[in-house]
């Protein structure tokens, strides 16, 4: 059978005319984007993006029409002149004795690149992220900043041809990362070993990195929010494992699982708990449809009980892409802000959920990764719940 490739000169073009359409629709003539996901998005590359997530080492200048330009680190350029068609060195101001002043050179060859592509630097210039030397020597040239983000988030809210079949491709990988986790699940080993069965799984597969270290076990896994310890499992443990893997051209995927450890027979109380996360995450697939409102979604959610609330997740639903992404779904106990927002076919969200009683010794995480269909939701990694746990 041939295998199915993603073609990532059409992922590059797909994304760039969203963001450009999305644009014209906020009526913003250039952005300035710094965002690493922002970045891809734009351009089609990424270079070291977890040293470029948190140093302003590239950008990217994007006209309404036309090609953006990239401004990358020097050493990299070669890298990603193989995808972007306009590669340019970018003069960063970090690690320098005077950051001002190369901040500088850096908004002296921005402005002009604004006016390069058309645009006017007195008027409004949509950006993602700045350092303090870069929004300070921007003003000083008299640019006018507005936010990037409603033109950014809508363009990236649903997915493209490209981009939904990138999604089944990562799919595959994060189905035998899952399985190899489960298959090393033993008493004995550490949940950094079991991390470790996951990273491998992941970049011999293709992937890029994972953002979270989410692998606890026993009392590690209440309340929600722990990261992976040097802990051994214990035969009767509860372990879960949230994917959070950057994976092949950057798709983030967000699964999660909880699994029993050992022989030993399930508690009630944690058959109890995945039960209820279960039958929470089933309930709230099944509603999940195009054309509902954010708000709506959120009324009709199925009510977790009440000895759950006090450590509940922070949404039911989030959107998922090139990181965590928008629209967001939040309990209905809590405020809503994008209420009137659609649901829209070919959106990728993750429903998920945590568990956990206040002072219990045991938490359960549940999580899908779903793409929005016409009349539904499809489940991308429909990796097997435990029989054991819902027996």
């Amino acid at each position: 059978m041939t295998e199915v490739r993603h073609d990532v000169e059409a992922l590059r073009l797909e994304r760039l005319a969203r963001l450009q359409s999305a644009m014209r629709r906020h009526d913003v003539d250039v952005c300035v984007l710094s965002n690493e996901p922002n970045v891809r998005y734009a351009t089609g590359v990424t270079a070291m993006p977890v040293y470029s997530m948190s140093t302003f080492v590239r950008c990217a200048v994007v006209p309404q029409e036309g090609t953006p330009i990239l401004f990358e680190h020097a050493n990299s350029m070669h890298r990603s002149a193989r995808r972007a068609p306009d590669v340019r060195p970018m003069h960063a101001w970090e690690f320098h004795d005077d950051p001002q002043a190369e901040a500088d050179g850096w908004a002296d060859e921005t402005v002009a690149a604004i006016r390069e592509l058309g645009g006017a630097p007195s008027e409004a210039v949509a950006v993602d992220r700045l350092g303090a030397p870069a929004y300070l020597a921007l003003d000083r040239r008299g640019v006018t900043i507005r936010d990037s983000a409603p033109v950014t988030q809508e363009a990236r809210r649903i997915k493209t041809p490209q981009e939904l079949l990138l999604l089944d491709v990562n799919a595959a990988m994060v189905m035998n990362m899952l399985a190899a986790f489960e298959a090393a699940i033993s008493p004995g080993i550490s949940e950094r070993e079991l991390l470790a069965v996951l990273s491998d799984v992941m970049l011999r597969g293709g992937g890029e990195y994972l953002a979270t270290t989410t692998v606890c076990s026993g009392p590690n896994t209440n309340p929600w929010r722990a990261e992976v310890t040097d802990r051994r499992l214990e035969n009767g443990d509860l372990v879960y494992v949230d994917t959070d893997t950057v994976g092949i051209e950057g798709m983030f995927f967000c699964v999660s699982r909880t699994f029993p450890v050992g022989e030993a027979t399930p508690l009630p109380e944690q058959r109890d708990v995945y039960r209820v996360s279960y039958d929470w995450l089933q309930a709230m697939e099944a509603l999940l449809r195009p054309g509902l409102s954010c708000g709506e979604l959120a009324s009709l959610a199925p009510p977790i009980p009440e000895r759950f609330l006090a450590q509940r997740y922070e949404c039911m639903v989030h959107g998922i892409g090139l990181e965590e992404e928008n629209p967001s779904v939040c309990h209905p106990q809590d405020r809503q802000s994008n209420a009137d927002t659609l649901i829209e076919e070919d959106m990728a969200v993750v429903v998920e959920l945590y568990a956990g009683e206040v002072g219990s010794r045991h938490g359960v995480k549940l999580g899908d990764q779903v793409v929005v269909t016409s009349d539904g939701c499809r489940v991308l990694c429909p990796f097997p719940f435990s029989a054991r746990l819902l027996s």
